[in-house]
């Protein structure tokens, strides 16, 4: 009698210390797709937030960060195991060089921007031809930055580079090449046409010189980055029209 007894609570023990594990997995699982970690390209910084406003219109019980950089360092940042859901670039290099090593799913174009050449408001320099001496360029670094490897590009295909070598100062984002020029530290700079707004209010510290004429098109490109299905739910909120509208009030096309 004793044994049988025995074994009942045995038994009782057991189911509670399952249900107990499953209800640990269920809120775990819970947790994550109620938390989205999205790493996006700086010149996103601004349109990211009424992005994020909108989605949870719908997705009111998710809690969203954001982690902003160059797109070449955020997309490094993945490869080594960074907790990121969903990579949004400005470009398509980085997402698709995720997605070869199949660290990238659900990838989608979701804008394009123009590269443009800045320089202080006041300035009388209308072209990379006209720095002086001591002068500075300041374009993002080459091999994180996007932008700043369109600019090399550009100089490169129209012979400008070797001329203009010894005027540039390197960032580690288009919003640093911004601040440079704002400052003063570097007299020109290229930068995203959509950094030119700040709340979609136009910057009156800096002017934008001349729009520059690429080989290519700006294409930004995100995907997710885990199986979390709040990214992929992300994914397809960036195709609504009510977020296109939101990266074209920006200055972003969409």
């Amino acid at each position: 009698m004793k044994l049988k007894y025995f074994a009942v609570i045995l038994l009782s023990v057991c189911l509670v210390v399952v249900g107990c594990s499953n209800d640990k997995k269920e809120t775990n699982s819970n947790q994550k797709e109620n938390t989205l970690h999205v790493a996006a390209a700086a010149s996103l910084t601004d349109v990211t937030k009424d992005l994020e406003t909108s989605f949870k219109k719908k997705h009111s019980d998710v809690d969203i960060t954001f982690n902003y950089g160059g797109s070449g360092s955020l997309r490094q940042q993945i490869e080594k195991g960074a907790p990121v859901d969903v990579f949004m670039s400005a470009n398509t290099k980085d997402v698709q060089a995720l997605k070869d090593k199949k660290k990238a799913d659900n990838t989608y174009d979701y804008a394009r921007n123009q590269l443009v050449l800045i320089g202080e408001q006041g300035t009388d320099l209308k072209s990379v031809k006209d720095l002086k001496d001591g002068q500075k360029l300041a374009i993002g670094e080459v091999n994180s930055v996007p932008a700043g490897k369109y600019a090399e590009g550009y100089l490169k295909d129209n012979g400008l580079y070797s001329s203009v070598k010894d005027h540039l100062v390197f960032a580690k984002d288009v919003r640093q090449v911004l601040n440079y020029v704002e400052k003063g530290n570097a007299q020109l700079g290229f930068v995203y046409k959509t950094d030119l707004y700040k709340n979609k209010t136009k910057n009156d510290k800096v002017k934008e010189i001349e729009s520059v004429k690429l080989k290519q098109p700006i294409v930004y490109e995100a995907g997710t980055t885990s199986d979390n299905k709040t990214a992929k739910a992300w994914i397809e909120f960036l195709k609504s029209d009510e977020a296109k509208q939101i990266l074209k009030d920006y200055q972003f096309e969409a």
